[in-house]
């Protein structure tokens, strides 16, 4: 068998001058430099789904429609209606208004 106390003794392995004093540092180092990239990554898919979101609302709020079917659907309504109808349409909603707005100004006298 071997004898262990009788082996010679050696340092096979050598570390660096200040390394542990400066290991904390480098570690939070990498630390906040990782929280920061995740940071942007999260900033960069904001930037995007904003983006995104501003980009549909713009196109369904100024997409327009078709000249031809806006003219056809128009022209369905006027011919549907005589110009009795159409009048009394527009005098029913005007006078509906007015009594409304009677009702509004009379609750605000109380």
């Amino acid at each position: 068998m071997f004898d262990l106390d009788n082996l010679e003794k050696t340092e096979h392995y050598q570390i660096p001058e200040n390394y542990f004093e400066e290991l904390p540092g480098k570690v939070m180092q990498k630390i906040k430099d990782e929280q920061n990239r995740r940071r942007r990554l999260i900033a960069s898919a904001v930037a995007a789904v904003a983006l995104l979101a501003v980009a549909v609302g713009l196109f369904f709020t100024y997409s327009v429609p078709d000249e031809g079917t806006a003219i056809t659907k128009t022209q369905q309504v006027v011919t549907a209606n005589t110009e009795e109808e159409i009048l009394e349409s527009v005098a029913t909603d005007y006078y509906s208004e007015e009594l409304a707005m009677m009702d509004y100004y009379e609750y605000l006298q109380y």
